[in-house]
């Protein structure tokens, strides 16, 4: 990620059409009402928060879905990607990123890369819904995600499932450095690579208020510092 310090654009939260500018940002108080918060929703059959992308038993469905961890229990997107190392960007990156999108990334896509329904999980896998993010809210589809060729576009985000090696690259922190109320860029990492959730908190609770989930502010509107995402992690 040498010399790259652009803000991290994938966006992994969703909200309502009819949702205020408060709704449509984080509180930084937890799930509850947050922009993950589907309760409400009539396409909700069990009104609960969590069940949308979690679930205690998998009820015997496909084991494409609950083998990726965490009790998922939403539709996982079959799209493939052309991910940042292989557009122009590759002597930009020092670490080793995975030829597709892996852990926490694969999932925030089942809703955010626009080729799955929100409203598809449970007992509704399987069966085509109708409830997708570019009609639910299309800036939280993510920016410039447009098909290139069959793949869909993720060259011009931050890289993701990538490997934070700070030792191929000296302008990237130590993982020990702080990262907001979330502790360490160790503690953010999964498996030791740069996912969504690295600058994101899905589970709106060590987010910054009123940003999309950032775990550090980004500005000083915010109430941090211009570019202060960035500069956690860039060393510049």
């Amino acid at each position: 990620m040498k010399k790259f310090i652009t803000v991290f654009y994938t966006v992994i939260m969703t909200i309502g059409l009819t949702a205020s500018v408060s709704f449509a940002n984080g509180s930084g108080a937890g799930i509850a009402t947050s922009p993950h918060d589907f309760s409400a929703e009539v396409w909700n059959h069990r009104a609960e928060i969590c069940r949308v992308c979690h679930v205690p038993h998998d009820h015997g469905r496909n084991d494409a879905i609950g083998s990726e961890g965490l009790l998922w229990n939403h539709q996982l997107s079959s799209a493939t990607y052309l991910m940042y190392a292989e557009d122009t960007h590759t002597n930009f990156i020092d670490g080793v990123a995975d030829p597709e999108p892996t852990g926490v990334s694969k999932l925030c896509l089942g809703c955010h890369d626009g080729t799955v329904a929100i409203d598809e999980f449970d007992n509704k896998v399987g069966t085509p819904q109708t409830t997708f993010i570019s009609a639910y809210n299309a800036g939280y589809q993510i920016p410039g995600i447009a098909d290139v060729g069959s793949d869909k576009n993720l060259s011009n985000t931050h890289p993701i499932s990538i490997v934070y090696d700070n030792v191929a690259d000296p302008n990237l922190k130590p993982t020990t450095a702080p990262m907001g109320l979330s502790g360490t860029i160790a503690d953010v990492l999964d498996g030791g690579k740069v996912q969504c959730s690295s600058c994101h908190d899905v589970h709106d609770h060590e987010s910054v208020a009123n940003t999309h989930l950032l775990r550090v502010a980004q500005t000083v509107s915010q109430g941090g510092s211009a570019s202060g995402l960035c500069l956690t992690c860039h060393i510049k």
